[in-house]
């Protein structure tokens, strides 16, 4: 199952405009669809849609968070991290990267939310990283 859009929707396209793999189609003014093959369940639309028609895989309906700034964004911990890349990988949007350290003998490299602002809070980099050092934060305000 996956996320679908209910009857509710009007055409206003914000969900097309934030989904990271374009698994939303339609026209404005229109119902849009999602279509299941494509989309990979992060949430973006339904944290989006301004008039609640988007229902999650469970079936509920997804609760909207109006400021994007107040999506959830990842937090590393650097003592644990091993620098494994998985998290950067796992990014659909490309917002994590790897910076090095060169302040020790040899250079390591961690992570890094290089661009907050397309980041979806899809929590996809802490679901994957094997060793529990991406915490999701739920930014104030």
């Amino acid at each position: 199952m996956t996320y679908t859009i209910t009857h509710e929707c009007v055409g206003c396209s914000v969900c097309m405009r934030v989904c990271p793999v374009d698994a939303i189609t339609g026209k404005p003014k229109e119902r849009h669809r999602i279509v299941p093959e494509i989309c990979i369940d992060c949430g973006a639309c339904g944290r989006i849609c301004p008039y609640i028609s988007i229902k999650n895989p469970e079936g509920r309906v997804c609760e909207r968070i109006r400021i994007r700034s107040r999506w959830p964004k990842p937090v590393f911990d650097y003592q644990r991290c091993m620098g494994c890349t998985i998290c950067v990988e796992a990014c659909p949007t490309a917002c994590i990267d790897l910076k090095a350290d060169r302040g020790t003998r040899e250079t390591i490299r961690y992570p890094v939310l290089k661009n907050g602002r397309n980041c979806i809070g899809c929590a996809f980099c802490m679901l994957e990283c094997p060793v529990d050092a991406v915490e999701m934060d739920q930014p104030t305000g």
